[in-house]
């Protein structure tokens, strides 16, 4: 794909997701949400499939994942606690075992919150706390969208794969995208070779990207 067929799939996207009778109850919920947050001063983002989503990497998503801060995790609670969403999980699995996990269902959406992200695979642990430094930006009917950086859902996608190898076919969606678009927060990717000790593939594939 080339740059313009991204945008393209991109604007197509939001398109669908404000329009499209599919996304209505996830769009209603997320659009609540993501005013009740920016309006609480929670800094949040969104991550996984709806972040690809939004940028046309992807044509759909299911759940709604949202990295956020953990001083705000409080305020996130009493939030989601005002909507009446139900909180149907709040532990890890082993292998995801974040600082603060948040697993709900309001209405039929699905949503997840997680502060600080910490994947534990390959016998080895990648930790990320949510900063404003690694957060890009859409507008969506006049209000500002915070997507996690495509660099952080690489590393952690790929670390994902040591317990579900279906991650694989995402992490490789976003090195093509990587491969058009040059990697934007590369101190994500840098960091993450001299702070982490990843498996050596993980290395030599974030070398590559950052063509080093």
């Amino acid at each position: 794909m080339s740059y313009q067929d991204y945008s393209d799939q991109a604007n197509n996207n939001q398109a669908s997701f404000l329009s499209d009778l599919q996304y209505k109850e996830r769009k209603d919920v997320f659009i609540t949400l993501a005013k009740a947050f920016t309006n609480a001063g929670v800094n949040w983002t969104v991550g996984c499939s709806l972040s690809l989503f939004f940028r046309g990497i992807v044509d759909d998503f299911h759940d709604i994942d949202l990295i956020v801060s953990l001083r705000d995790i409080d305020i996130i609670d009493e939030i989601m606690e005002n909507y009446g969403a139900e909180l149907v999980d709040n532990t890890g699995n082993g292998y995801c075992e974040s600082d603060k996990y948040r697993h709900y269902y309001l209405g039929r959406a699905d949503i997840d919150i997680i502060a600080g992200f910490r994947v534990n695979t390959f016998n080895t642990s990648y930790h990320y706390e949510l900063s404003t430094n690694d957060v890009d930006t859409i507008d969506l009917i006049d209000i500002e969208i915070p997507l996690l950086a495509l660099e952080v859902m690489y590393i952690l996608y790929y670390m994902m794969e040591g317990w579900q190898p279906k991650r694989r076919f995402k992490r490789q969606l976003i090195e093509r995208y990587f491969y058009v678009m040059s990697p934007i927060h590369r101190k994500v990717l840098t960091d993450a070779l001299t702070e982490y000790s990843l498996p050596p593939s993980i290395k030599f594939a974030i070398k590559r990207v950052l063509k080093v």
